[in-house]
């Protein structure tokens, strides 16, 4: 038994003995490389081999090496620790997002920490060998880059420690800089170290706009906006007024209450202190609207400066020249004078302004403009009223008061009425459309009547409307074949019967070259030109002076020349304007003649205003401009300018002047679509470019019209906005009004359709307040009677209404004004009608910075303000044969009033057969007194029909369109065409 028992203790020890060599083996193989060794046996029982003497050094080894695998476990764990604390509490984003709490040292010794790990293999089953190298990267970068990430992260703490905490007020773009800069300069510094440690902080630019909303939201219902002038803004007011920026347009509609929100800025601006009175100056465009608005505003408070920019240039003036200056205000007054008086002592500018009269009053080419049909071509005819100037002599010099009553003397063509002119005053007599002397009519073809018919030398004249290229662009293909056989044929004729005849073109009106060459065809066939002589000049200038067509001129001189003084401080711009480019030679001479006479009479007026040592209102404007930088006064914080849409280059000059003299905020109200006064130097553009002039720009709208009813908005808004160069706004209104716009159509008796409209008043209101309304101030002539009386005052007095409170003026003359009914008395498509085909004149593009490109802009806005005078009902007086284009455009809309006109009339059932596009009116024979109807545009459209029945049944022929009446033969009754033998439609006639 003992004997076993030593045995099995022999094998243990020497189990033992091998366990033991086998753990020293891998213990010193597992410090050589330094990784963790484990204790996993008992190693108790080795001290039963210390005291065996042969084992004594291996026990000895075994047990060093156990106290060295455990001191290598403590300090593997121990930096283990250490590590994992670190690496889990200071990761590398809280050291650079706190690198303020992390000194150089003490991030020095994380690295140190890190560094004695390495000593040591990290094994793979180390779950953070991966975090540890990159931790080891990263950390050694950021000591690397310490000082670099301290001074960025320095910066970013400064950057963000900024308030943008605006306070309760409005942040105009100044003080924003003024908050915003020091941000964006540090941010330019952080930039400068890149975006590798910390992400590039966003500067929000939206911070000042969300500011300024909340600050509007937070006051708009502030009780000072409750009562102002009795009234209480409405929202879009009260943000207009608490808008504060650099410079503030507010763009409202009609009778949307633009005073009363200048009153509510004035109100705002005293009662929180943001201006005193003397801060304040209020400006606007005419001494009537600054009276207005003077008056309003002083009930908001006493003292306060309101003034015109003229009369406000003046002071400016008074105060730099120690005097108070003479005023002249009559330039209008000068301008006739020198028609009347001067030009006896001229005679080269009275020559200058007879040739322009005559040969360069308008434009309008007849080969710039396409005609679907030849009816197309006779209503710009019928519109344009060419009447020669022979003509309108010989009917002015008959009687003056009723000439319209006088045959006149037609012709189909600008360039036939410039030809005729020319003929006129160089004392060549002519007939116009004379009879050719040999018969060339058939059944099928008319009686051949040339052009002119040259009396004194039997030549005839024909014009014919080519280009070049003997074209006619101006036509239809069908048209223009009929047009060059027409020409043939005349040729021909001329030929075959040895007549002769000058030609002329109309390119020769394009290259400028008509004149020239039409006197050289004349002289060269014998003709003599004789020239009106200086009396004869005189005797028809004389003459000529009384007409619309001469006003239109005269209209043209003022507006030019008010536009010119207001750029130019002398006479030397003439000349520079004279090498302006324009589209042709004939513009390029027109406007030089143009600018000769304008520097005449300007030259002329200058003249009288140096020597009576006065000065005039664009003298203000601009020497005003140039003496504020040299006076200490005049500086204002805010700057607010009622009616700015009339706002003209030199009076934006000036007020730019103000702004910049004081540092002063603008607060700018008007409306564009009531931009009416480009004759008068206004340009639209400033008021449509604003951000163009002026600096922190911010637009608001008051869209409200308390004057016109909704009804009527639906009717005139998409006619103004029509044209897309304006602001585009909605106008809203709580008022209604059942048909607010009423049209009465005559035959050429305006006076009976005035009647009926005031006595369709009368019975709404016997006692109603009217405003009558004419494009132009002699509109209202025609309706001159006895019983129809106009006093200076621009009161009307009808002895058959005498309770209605009736005025007229010029559509100009009533923006600003409201009254219970409008009468509109000019709805004529007319030259100077509506729209007034003179305003758009060419020449004035020479003095306005830039010209609408849409037909009549200025026109269509007129039309516009007429209409919105009404706060009930707007009529509108027009003949049914030439209705304004501006009624078409609208008619459908509108109710039609008079009960003898039918929407069948108006809409095409009586056009004329022949042109297409006139309506066929009832005439009476001269000789017989036998009715028959003739087509309106008479005398270009020559068609007649003399049964009445046949046009009222309105029967057509499906062939030619001509009306089908009834006929006899040798069967008997049938019908037929009317326009036969040209027409050989006809069918049976059925009981």
């Amino acid at each position: 038994m003992k004997f076993i028992q030593k045995i099995l203790k022999f094998f243990y020890r020497r189990k033992l003995v091998r366990h033991a060599k086998n753990q020293i083996v891998e213990w010193k193989y597992n410090l050589k490389i330094f990784d963790v060794a484990k204790i996993d046996a008992p190693f108790e029982d080795l001290n039963e081999l210390y005291n065996i003497k042969k084992y004594n050094s291996l026990v000895s080894s075994f047990f060093h090496l156990s106290d060295q695998i455990k001191d290598h476990n403590e300090i593997v764990l121990s930096l283990q620790n250490q590590f994992n604390d670190i690496i889990n509490n200071h990761k590398i984003e809280h050291i650079l997002y706190h690198i303020d709490e992390y000194p150089f040292e003490k991030l020095n010794e994380f690295h140190t920490v890190a560094l004695q790990i390495s000593k040591y293999r990290i094994p793979n089953t180390f779950s953070q060998k991966d975090n540890y190298l990159r931790y080891m990267r990263d950390l050694g970068e950021i000591l690397n880059d310490y000082t670099q990430i301290l001074n960025q992260y320095s910066l970013i703490k400064d950057f963000e420690a900024i308030s943008f905490s605006f306070g309760d007020r409005y942040v105009d773009e100044q003080s924003a800089e003024r908050a915003l800069s020091p941000a964006r300069a540090i941010l330019e510094k952080i930039k400068e170290y890149g975006s590798k440690y910390y992400n590039i902080p966003f500067l929000d630019e939206k911070i000042v706009e969300r500011h300024n909303e909340q600050f509007i939201s937070n006051h708009l219902n502030d009780p000072i906006f409750d009562e102002v002038n009795g009234k209480s803004l409405d929202e879009e007011q009260r943000r207009a007024v608490l808008c504060d920026s650099k410079s503030n347009l507010v763009i409202a509609g009609a009778g949307a209450g633009k005073t009363l929100t200048i009153c509510g800025k004035v109100k705002w601006l005293l009662e929180t202190n943001k201006a005193n009175e003397d801060e304040i100056l209020l400006l606007s465009y005419s001494k009537a609207s600054a009276d207005d608005l003077a008056e309003k505003v002083e009930s908001i408070r006493t003292g306060l400066k309101v003034k015109t920019f003229h009369s406000f240039g003046l002071e400016v003036l008074n105060c730099k020249h120690g005097r108070k200056w003479a005023i002249e205000d009559q330039f209008k007054a000068y301008l006739h004078k020198f028609f009347d008086e001067e030009l006896a002592k001229d005679p080269l500018t009275a020559s200058a302004i007879l040739h322009f009269y005559s040969l360069y009053l308008y434009t309008d080419f007849q080969t710039e403009k396409y005609y679907a049909t030849e009816g197309e071509k006779f209503e710009d005819l019928k519109t344009a009223d060419y009447r020669t100037l022979k003509d309108k002599l010989k009917a002015l010099s008959n009687d003056k008061q009723h000439y319209e009553t006088i045959q006149k003397e037609y012709v189909k063509s600008y360039e036939e009425l410039v030809i005729a002119n020319f003929l006129f005053i160089n004392g060549v007599n002519y007939q116009y459309e004379r009879t050719y002397e040999i018969d060339t009519s058939t059944p099928d073809k008319r009686q051949y009547t040339p052009d002119f018919y040259l009396t004194d030398y039997g030549i005839y004249l024909e014009h014919y409307g080519i280009d070049k290229n003997g074209r006619t662009p101006q036509y239809s293909k069908s048209d223009e074949e009929r047009y060059l056989k027409g020409i043939e044929w005349k040729r021909n004729t001329h030929s075959l019967h040895q007549t002769k005849c000058i030609e002329t073109y109309s390119y020769e009106f394009q290259n400028g070259e008509i004149f020239k060459r039409l006197k050289k065809r004349l002289t060269d066939n014998g003709v003599q030109l004789s020239p009106l002589s200086q009396e004869e000049i005189e005797n028809t200038l004389d003459t000529i002076y009384l007409g619309k067509d001469f006003e239109a001129f005269t209209n043209l001189v003022s507006t030019f020349l008010n536009l010119y003084k207001s750029q130019y401080p002398n006479a030397n711009g003439f000349e520079l304007l004279k090498s302006k480019p324009l589209s042709t030679d004939y513009d390029m001479a027109r406007a030089a003649t143009f600018l000769d006479i304008a520097k005449k009479i300007y030259e002329y007026y200058i003249k009288h205003l140096r020597d009576e040592n006065k000065i005039d209102f664009d003298d203000m404007i601009l020497q005003a401009t140039a003496a504020l930088d040299r006076l200490k006064m005049f500086s204002y914080k805010y700057v607010i300018v009622d009616e700015f849409q009339d706002i003209s280059q030199s009076r934006n000059k000036f007020l730019q002047k103000i702004i910049q003299h004081g540092n002063s905020k603008l607060f700018a109200v008007g409306d564009d679509w009531q931009a009416i006064y480009r004759f008068a130097g206004c340009d639209i553009n400033v008021f449509l470019h604003f951000d163009r002039y002026f600096e922190d720009v911010r637009f608001n709208y008051i869209t409200t019209t308390h004057r016109n009813s909704a009804e009527l908005q639906a009717i005139v808004e998409p006619f103004i906005t029509a044209n897309p160069e304006q602001f585009q706004k909605h106008i809203q209104s709580v008022k209604h009004q059942k048909d607010p716009v009423r049209i009465f159509y005559h035959n050429q008796n305006k006076s009976s359709a005035f009647t009926k409209v005031l006595s369709q008043i009368e019975k709404i209101n016997n006692q109603a307040n009217i405003l009558i309304l004419g494009r132009n101030r002699h509109d209202i002539d025609g309706l001159l009677s006895k019983d129809v009386q106009l006093h200076n005052s621009g009161v009307l007095c009808h002895r058959k209404f005498t309770k209605l409170n009736m005025i007229y003026k010029t559509v100009h003359q009533s923006k600003g004004l409201e009254s219970e009914f409008v009468i509109l008395i000019s709805g004529e498509k007319a030259k100077n009608g509506f729209p007034n085909m003179m305003e758009d004149d060419h020449l004035l593009d020479l003095v306005l910075e830039e010209k609408s490109d849409f037909e009549y802009a200025e026109e269509r806005r007129l039309f516009y303000v007429a209409l919105t005078r009404t706060c009930s009902v707007v009529y509108i007086l027009a003949d049914k044969n030439k209705p304004s284009v501006f009624i078409r455009e609208i008619e459908d809309r509108i109710k039609i009033e008079d009960e003898e006109v039918t929407k069948q009339d108006i809409d095409g059932a009586r056009l004329c057969p022949r042109c297409k596009s006139g309506k066929l009116v009832l005439r009476q024979g001269g000789g017989t007194g036998k009715q028959f109807f003739g087509c309106f545009h008479y005398p270009y459209c020559e068609y007649t029909i003399n049964d009445l029945q046949a046009v009222k049944v309105n029967n057509r022929c499906p062939d030619c369109g001509d009306f089908l009446v009834i006929r006899k033969g040798n069967r008997g009754k049938f019908i037929g065409c009317h326009n036969f033998p040209q027409c050989r439609f006809t069918r049976e006639l059925h009981n």
